[in-house]
């Protein structure tokens, strides 16, 4: 069966993750190992929603340099049509350098993203939205660019990833268009202005966005439509890398939204794809497929 046909639109990168031997200490040479990969928040949810089985795809800027090069071919070489990209002439590939702690999460991260401002309004290629069944953004693109996308994706479904807490306020002038939005809880109380899970829920609601899902690592995840809130416990899991869980979560709210799933399927989903994200010490698990989705959830179900 043929998967639904996505389109992504965000930012694509060469993922530098550091992780230490031992306890991290801040300010110091922390003995460790050094992780390479691809990486970038669209391009994961890229990756992760094409070895689901979706038609994905990539619309993002690559860098003028043989990293930007390279990140090119291994998105091809997974299936995904970066046709609808463009180069960055002159800028070198997009970076992202995160260190993680003993307890394999983020503690500190910089981004190199100079590369995703050739990505403007009007580089947009419409022909990366027809017959499309969902669309994703990420703030790493420009304001501008994010609300053509969203106006070019029709009457496509759309789910927002904001990113991080200092690139959040981009989402804000296209809240009303989205299907769906999933954040973290430090991004939902930014975009909503209020404190706390269910409140930044409502308010979300309250501004257009269909449904809206906070994830809060631990403690599970807030879902809400118009139909009510409720929280979806986090599965039992060994972390690998914390990195890479919430665009795979990503991921499996678009899955949802492009297979026409409801608000607690697509929870079910995406929780189960953030599982198999955190046991795995890549960014984007090369376990991932929906027969592992489905028994993930079947396990959870019990």
């Amino acid at each position: 069966m043929t998967g639904p046909v996505i389109t992504v639109v965000g930012g694509a990168n060469t993922d530098i993750v550091v992780i230490p031997d031992g306890q991290y200490v801040p300010r110091d040479s922390n003995p460790g190992h050094v992780r390479v990969s691809a990486g970038g928040v669209g391009r994961n949810i890229a990756e992760n929603l094409a070895r689901l089985g979706a038609q994905v795809r990539l619309v993002t800027a690559f860098g003028d340099d043989e990293s930007g090069r390279w990140l090119m071919r291994h998105c091809a070489d997974l299936g995904i049509d970066v046709s609808h990209s463009v180069t960055a002439a002159g800028v070198p590939g997009s970076r992202y350098l995160a260190v993680l702690d003993e307890g394999a999460d983020l503690a500190a991260a910089v981004s190199d993203m100079r590369a995703l401002a050739a990505l403007t309004a009007g580089a947009l290629d419409p022909a990366a939205f027809d017959g499309v069944d969902a669309v994703v953004l990420d703030t790493n693109l420009p304001a501008d660019t994010i609300a053509e996308a969203a106006r070019r994706a029709g009457e496509a479904p759309i789910v927002l990833d904001p990113v991080s807490v200092a690139k959040a306020h981009a989402a804000l002038p296209v809240l009303g268009c989205l299907t769906a939005l999933k954040a973290n809880l430090r991004e939902a109380e930014t975009l909503s202005g209020v404190t706390g899970a269910e409140g930044a829920a409502q308010r979300l609601l309250e501004a257009g966005v269909a449904q809206v899902f906070i994830t809060m690592g631990p403690a599970g995840v807030v879902c809400a439509d118009r139909s009510g809130i409720f929280t979806l416990m986090a599965p039992d899991v060994t972390v690998a890398n914390a990195t890479g869980a919430g665009d795979a979560f990503t991921a499996g709210v678009a899955w949802g939204l492009g297979t026409g799933a409801d608000l607690g399927r697509t929870a079910a989903m995406a929780s189960a794809l953030s599982a198999i994200a955190l046991e795995s010490e890549s960014t984007v698990s090369e376990h991932v497929s929906a027969a592992a989705v489905a028994e993930r959830m079947e396990g959870a179900s019990r």
